[in-house]
């Protein structure tokens, strides 16, 4: 066998209850903790077990680095080179043969092979690694791998993962759970209290403190690039340890930077790795005997209403902590630094939330489209959000990648085909598409403008002009030639940067914007602000890439355009529409022919037309439900009217009292709105509303008889008073009552059939608040005697009985109450 019976690693142990389980599902989990050898041994074994003989294995690995060095050393075990039994495949390189059996793969790649082969001929078992990062390429890798087991019954999939919920995953696909012990050392836990130092320093002050105090190298988590290339360049200038090599490790440097980081330190020498969450799982850093976290990471959140994605730092799950201490204890014993305290290491989320829950879910439904099907259709450990569904179909229509229907369209299958996202794919087709008709550069422009705007470390210009005049270089330049030679497109020494806007508004067409008085007017109808300084001040026309979300939305990378380079380039798409409306702005009704791109109007011309009633009726409609129902004039009559339907809707549902809320109240406005707005011509006429009217009468008469018995305006006290009941928009009916009238009264008075308590505002003779209570006999009892002390000698003409539960209530004074 490949491995000496002293080097077996734990997961040997549940290989023949394995090989069982494949022989009687057609789906397995495997829960196995780091260590344990489920990416380095198991895949051998199921390569030489007799039952797979002759059978293909893809095994996949999330990132390309882990799929690279587990290919290496899988082969490295056979005697092999990599291409024989063991191969892999990333994006944009990849090194098997006919021979090859065992192929390593990332995510993308799988997705691309079932795509192009629906029942994946030829392939006989799916082993997902690292499953419980739940990144979306996975979630949805998975639920298309189910879908060709449809197609080709003799596909198997084991899905390993070392912290993850597996009843869930087990309960979800009907599948057996085998756990496997790890093969880990102890691990010291210190907390360290964070400081008011940026996380970078603090954690490149600690890293340097315990390389000086432990043997065995180190490695560093940080939450980004940035935090990464500040720490390194600290400890470039404080490490005196001439026997200490500091290296990077992250996404966004080539393989063969990230391999010279993971790679064994020469004799005599260790090694202190800066790292992002990419070395949580899979990659085995060799002597690491001391690891630094920061209990941070960058994570993605999605922002539907903008098509926005944005990085934000966050604190890591427990689960994740968990996997990133076990790195020190690989080999040998460890010790782990937490920046954090034990008191709030406890309070973290006990998992990392999955991606498909608050990504850009865009690139997964063109995929889905391409598949052939709707999102609803197929397998979700977690549904993906509708609003992000709904933005990413937004989206897919406005790049012309589906149909209205979502069905792909051709031009959606060359945007999968280009080897980036769909926005930067759709730039990269279209520079290659201009670069044809003889502009000279246009291609490499937009395959400069993609890797770019792909990097999330990139400089924070406003303007991506100023971005252009910096040169590609190490990863990026790497990165960018293997998407042009992906597409055949040239490198070019030029740029024709005139043409910047015009591609760039190809794959960002929601986010052309035109100068609308301080700001901007987005064509998917979202507004945003440039910052203060922006060199791109004045422009009448912008794209934007970007958009940073403070206590308003701001411009933070965009490109400045004309309106007349506008119309021109997107003149196909614009529209000529007919506009009656209010102009609050002119404080009237307008009619005018429009020329529209979206939200964004780039030509008026007055209409001298009258409108109808209807057609003005229309307009404030359309007008009022731009600015939301709280312009028009709510009295606190018509407040308390609704206030008292919403608590019907609460407490008594089954009475089916027309609804409040700001949706249903429009949904009938042409009902019961439209025909009051008839005659209105200015602002200051909606003056003239009286809602509480407008309210009352969409109930039937005996709605508002049902409603005067269930959620009385007013109670009647035991001296037959009057008092008003006041209801909240915080679901309370309060009763507001001098405390003599509830003199004798037990039960706290009650609304909606006894179902809803009223909160009593006990006052003095006066009317001056006393106290609150929803349980008068509990008050009688234990405060009244607080209270009678303090105002009887306050208020000495009033009755202040010694048994106010057994007292006659009243509303006069002592001596009125003699007569």
């Amino acid at each position: 066998m490949f491995f000496k019976r002293s080097d077996l690693l734990p997961v040997a142990e549940i290989c023949p209850a394995l090989i069982q389980s494949l022989k009687q599902h057609n789906k397995v989990i495997l829960s196995a903790p780091p260590g344990a050898g489920k990416s380095t041994y198991l895949p051998l074994f199921l390569l030489k077990h007799a039952d797979f003989a002759g059978k293909t294995m893809l095994l996949l690995e999330p990132r390309r680095l882990a799929a690279k060095s587990i290919a290496s050393y899988l082969a490295s075990q056979l005697n092999e080179a990599v291409g024989q039994q063991v191969g892999y495949q990333i994006r944009h390189e990849k090194s098997f043969s006919k021979n090859t059996r065992l192929l390593i793969v990332t995510e993308g790649v799988l997705i691309r092979k079932i795509q192009q082969d629906p029942e994946l001929t030829g392939i006989n078992l799916i082993v997902f690694d690292e499953f419980h990062e739940r990144s979306l390429q996975a979630d949805l890798a998975l639920a298309l791998a189910l879908e060709v087991q449809q197609l080709n019954s003799k596909l198997q999939l084991l899905i390993m993962s070392a912290t993850l919920d597996q009843q869930k995953l087990a309960a979800a696909l009907d599948a057996p759970v085998l756990c496997s012990e790890g093969r880990s050392y102890p691990v010291d836990i210190l907390y360290q209290a964070p400081t008011s130092e940026p996380i970078w320093l603090q954690s490149a002050r600690l890293s340097l403190q315990a390389s000086q105090k432990h043997q065995g190298s180190i490695l560093t988590f940080l939450p980004g690039q940035r935090d990464i290339n500040q720490a390194r360049d600290w400890l470039l200038e404080q490490n005196t340890d001439s026997h200490l090599d500091i290296y990077a490790l992250s996404g966004a440097l080539t393989l063969a930077e990230q391999q010279q980081a993971i790679a064994p330190s020469p004799a005599g020498r260790r090694k202190l790795v800066l790292t992002t969450n990419i070395a949580e799982t899979s990659l085995t850093i060799e002597g690491i005997q001391v690891v630094v976290d920061s209990g941070l990471c960058r994570q993605a959140l999605y922002h539907p209403k903008h098509g926005l994605t944005r990085l934000d730092t966050v604190a890591i799950s427990q689960a994740a902590a968990i996997q990133r201490a076990g790195r020190a204890g690989r080999l040998s014993a460890g010790i782990c630094y937490r920046i954090d305290s034990a008191e709030l290491w406890q309070r973290r989320i006990a998992f990392t939330p999955a991606s498909i829950l608050q990504s850009d879910l865009t690139s997964l439904l063109l995929e889905i489209s391409a598949w052939g099907c709707s999102a609803e259709q197929l397998f979700w450990l977690d549904q993906p959000p509708q609003a992000n569904l709904k933005s990413a179909a937004w989206v897919l229509l406005q790049l012309k990648a589906i149909t209205h229907k979502g069905q792909i369209t051709d031009f959606g299958r060359q945007l999968l085909a280009t080897g980036t996202e769909p926005r930067l794919a759709a730039l990269v087709l279209h520079g290659k598409q201009l670069e044809q008709q003889g502009e000279q550069g246009a291609g490499w422009l937009a395959v400069v403008l993609a890797t770019l705007l792909e990097n999330p470390n990139r400089s924070r210009e406003q303007d991506i002009d100023q971005l252009l005049q910096q040169p590609l270089y190490g990863a990026l330049l790497q990165q960018a030639k293997q998407l042009a030679r992906q597409n055949q497109i040239k490198v070019c020494a030029y740029l024709p940067v005139h043409l910047t806007a015009v591609l760039l508004s190809r794959a960002f067409p929601d986010r052309i914007a035109l100068l609308r008085g301080k700001g901007y007017l987005l064509t998917n109808s979202a507004g945003a602000l440039l910052f203060p300084d922006s060199p791109l001040s004045g422009a009448e026309v912008l794209v934007i890439c970007d958009l940073y979300f403070g206590h308003s939305t701001q411009i933070s990378l965009a490109a400045r355009w004309s309106l007349a380079e506008l119309m021109q380039e997107w003149q196909a798409d614009l529209q000529q529409q007919q506009y009656l409306g209010f102009d609050a702005q002119q404080g009237r009704f307008i009619a005018e022919q429009r020329l529209t791109l979206g939200s964004c109007v780039l030509e008026r011309k007055p209409l001298h037309a009258k409108l109808t009633e209807t057609q003005q009726q229309q307009a404030w409609l359309d007008w009022l439900k731009q600015q939301g129902l709280q312009v028009l004039p709510w009295t606190e009559q018509a407040l308390q009217l609704r206030y008292r339907l919403q608590l019907m809707q609460v407490y008594m549902p089954e009475h089916q009292l027309p609804g409040v809320d700001e949706n249903t109240l429009w949904a009938d406005a042409e009902v019961w709105l439209a025909p009051a707005l008839g005659k209105f011509t200015k602002l200051n006429d909606l003056n003239k509303l009286d809602l509480y009217a407008l309210l009352w009468q969409r109930l039937t008469y005996k709605e508002q008889q049902l409603l005067n018995s269930c959620m009385p305006d007013s109670w009647r006290s035991a001296v037959g008073s009057m008092i008003p009941v006041h209801y909240s928009d915080e679901g309370e009916a309060i009763l507001s009552i001098r405390i003599q009238e509830m003199f004798g009264q037990l039960d706290t008075p009650a609304v909606a059939k006894g179902r809803l308590a009223m909160k009593i505002h006990l006052l003095s003779p006066a009317r001056r608040p006393l106290q609150v209570t929803q349980d008068l006999a509990s008050f009688w009892a234990t405060s009244y005697a607080e209270v009678k002390k303090e105002m009887k000698g306050r208020y000495p003409k009033h009755y202040w009985p010694d048994n106010p539960a057994d007292a006659m209530p009243t509303n006069k004074t002592k001596k009125a109450m003699q007569k």
